[in-house]
């Protein structure tokens, strides 16, 4: 049984698991939600390119592609007098640069070069909410220890918004071959965040 849980919810719960100094409440608070956006932008790229090499969505890609090709065919037809009028022509009279239509082919073509994989299901939601707890129980001082109901696992099912969830194996799996981490910095009066590999 799934039991999705609301933004608020998540914050709530993972604020309570890490457990803040009252006078660092607020600075834990925007942690946690960093760690949500970047896990759902994460997610939403690698379910993007789960979906451009699915056959849904070559199919989709090879439309979009024919649909370019037609549209820069009729746009190249049309009287030069008349293009410069038309929000396609943006870059079409500097010599050597592509156009926008060009541009948007030779995306939809990156695409479709890729090798299609084989379906399976998709865990990139919780691999990204493990790399997410991970990073904030390193920045409010706790241990990583990988087991079904520490810490990091509880974290973790807080960030992915599944409580029912079992992270055991990408907890390991994380362990062994850690992803590049978040490192937090604090300065004077300011707070930096980067990326770092492990």
């Amino acid at each position: 049984m799934v039991r999705v849980m609301t933004r608020d919810q998540q914050i709530r719960k993972a604020l309570a698991l890490l457990a803040p100094p009252s006078r660092h409440r607020a600075e834990c608070l925007r942690d946690i939600e960093l760690a949500l956006d970047r896990m759902e932008r994460g997610t939403a790229a690698a379910r993007s390119f789960r979906v451009a090499g699915s056959k849904k969505g070559k199919a989709g890609l090879k439309r979009y592609c024919a649909a370019l090709r037609r549209l820069r065919h009729a746009h190249y037809a049309l009287d030069p007098a008349l293009r410069p009028w038309f929000s396609l022509a943006e870059t079409a009279y500097v010599a050597g640069k592509p156009t926008v239509i060009d541009r948007e082919i030779a995306i939809a073509e990156a695409f479709l070069a890729q090798p299609s994989r084989p379906p399976r299901r998709d865990a990139s939601r919780n691999k990204a909410a493990v790399a997410a707890a991970y990073d904030l129980l390193d920045w409010w001082g706790h241990k990583t220890v990988v087991t079904r109901s520490g810490k990091w696992a509880q974290l973790a099912k807080v960030l992915a918004g599944d409580q029912a969830v079992d992270l055991f194996d990408h907890l390991r799996e994380f362990k062994r071959r850690p992803s590049p981490s978040i490192e937090k910095m604090r300065g004077a009066g300011s707070i930096v965040y980067r990326t770092r590999g492990r």
